[in-house]
């Protein structure tokens, strides 16, 4: 799609001019890191990847080289270009059109109906780890909703609260790991540990045939990047913060994720660990006490990532209802809140319903897996945007990047690091799709049905997706933006909503 910047600049979006006037700018560089943090770390996930074996730290250190290095890339130089709220949203929009904003959008807005139930389960897990205790499936789910229920509440209240939340507990989240490898380089002392490195190949491996399940689930642990930036016109200091978010986050979340995983795989048996809660369950190994802490740590941090989830997806949606390809309701803001609350409750909705379908399953292991592997599927299709819009951006935008000058980031290299960040970045992003329906994350499910679940799911967010936008079109024919921004009766902004950094 070519398209001169004076065209594009003459069509602003809603999403531009409307958000600035209802959200207050109250992200700062602490808050910027650990929304970063709490969105992409979990304790879980360490869990899982310790599952794998030695070879996980290979497939960790392809993924980040061919998955979240591009993507950190990519996201920085396009956020600090379109710095509005909707990230990927307006992203797509101006580079490709409305409707690649769209599906952009949607695909990237869909993962919070699996993340919801995803931290909710990890929750409830963990809690009967530090209980001691196995619940029956029914008093599983119904912590499950709960655990919604309470982020939804804390969401409601102003974003301050939950942003206070979810820094205290960022320093939660790191010390489970930390003790998690103290425990586990005590336990390799005493014991020698469970798990020697039979040879440097499996520590050093790039065999994709055997580990691509690895791979895939390393993504998944390293997917969000561009998550933070549906908050971007709540961003106090747009270039340098979301700098310091992109390298102070991913130190501290590669920093978490070696610790959660090296620590499991000195305590427990490779065959032994369990995929969501190994982590917790090495340290109990080594000591009860350390064991309950770590738990409940890990339910706290787990906490943090749903209020992080619930709070920049309702972006999202928020954006969504400003440019009419939802309902006008979702465009609300509470008036003490400054949230959009009916942004909030609908993902809440949505996520309980997910839970209950997943109930049918009978197992929380298969729920467990089957929520990630769809959430790699779906998450990463919205991700060739990314690369694609990149290219765009640097082709089109020209008087943009003159005009913004140094308040844009750029990718080192010009136009070469531009196409190499774009070819790695669509085959790592294609690659993690394909493993994700190879194999099944779980010996619980056969293929055909671990297949059949996962392509059913994304089918259905894709279908739903396209009658959304089909009625939205219907709703907006013929309205000029102008016409559009009289329905918002958006009022200038008040004071206390433009704080200075």
């Amino acid at each position: 799609m070519a398209a001169n910047d004076a065209t594009q600049k003459g069509s602003p979006m809603l999403a531009e001019l409307v958000p600035p006037k209802l959200l207050p700018k109250n992200l700062g560089r602490m808050e910027l890191v650990t929304i970063y943090f709490a969105i992409i770390f979990g304790a879980y996930g360490a869990s899982q990847l310790a599952a794998g074996g030695w070879a996980v730290f290979s497939m960790l250190a392809l993924a980040v080289v061919v998955f979240l290095l591009p993507a950190i890339l990519a996201s920085y130089e396009l956020g600090t270009l379109f710095p509005g709220e909707g990230g990927i949203y307006i992203w797509a929009d101006k580079t490709m059109g409305k409707i690649h904003g769209f599906i952009a959008g949607w695909l990237s807005w869909v993962a919070v109906f699996l993340l919801l139930p995803l931290v909710s389960t990890a929750f409830a897990a963990h809690l009967q780890v530090a209980l001691g205790v196995e619940w029956p499936l029914w008093a599983t789910v119904l912590t499950q909703v709960a655990v919604v229920c309470l982020i939804t509440g804390l969401c409601l209240a102003r974003l301050d609260l939950s942003m206070s939340l979810i820094k205290w507990i960022f320093f939660i989240a790191i010390t489970t790991a930390i003790v998690c490898l103290v425990c586990g380089l005590y336990n390799g002392l005493t014991d020698g540990g469970p798990n020697p490195v039979s040879s440097a190949d499996e520590i050093l491996t790039l065999n994709l045939g055997t580990y691509g399940f690895l791979f895939s689930a390393a993504v998944l642990w390293l997917i969000g990047v561009e998550i933070p930036f549906n908050m971007g016109a709540e961003f106090k200091d747009q270039k340098r913060g979301v700098g310091q978010m992109l390298t102070w986050g991913t130190v501290a979340l590669l920093f978490g994720y070696v610790c959660g995983i090296l620590g499991t795989l000195l305590i427990t048996p490779i065959a032994d660990i369990n995929p969501t809660t190994g982590v917790a369950d090495a340290v109990k190994t080594v000591s009860g006490f350390l064991g309950v802490i770590v738990a409940l740590g890990i339910c706290a941090a787990v906490l943090s990532q749903g209020l992080a989830y619930m709070n920049a997806y309702s972006r999202l949606l928020f954006v969504s209802g400003i440019e009419r390809r939802l309902p006008r309701i979702f465009a609300h803001v509470g008036q003490r809140s400054r949230q959009p609350v009916p942004a909030i409750l609908l993902q809440a909705v949505i996520g309980i319903a997910v839970i209950a379908l997943f109930f049918s399953l009978e197992s929380l292991n298969t729920a467990f897996q089957l929520y990630i592997a769809t959430l790699v599927a779906i998450w990463s299709l919205s991700l060739f945007y990314l690369y694609t819009g990149i290219v765009q951006a640097r082709r089109n935008w020209k008087a943009l990047y003159a005009e913004r000058g140094d308040k844009v980031w750029r990718i080192p290299g010009g136009g070469l690091g531009v196409a190499l960040t774009a070819i790695i970045g669509t085959i790592g992003t294609g690659a993690s799709i394909y493993y994700v329906f190879k194999l099944p994350f779980t010996d619980e499910i056969s293929a055909s049905e671990w297949r059949l679940w996962v392509f059913g799911l994304v089918a259905v967010a894709c279908i739903v997706g396209v009658i959304v936008y089909a009625v939205s079109e219907m709703r907006n024919r013929g309205k000029s933006i102008d016409d559009q921004l009289a329905e918002l009766a958006v009022d200038e902004p008040s004071p206390e909503l433009s704080s200075a950094p």
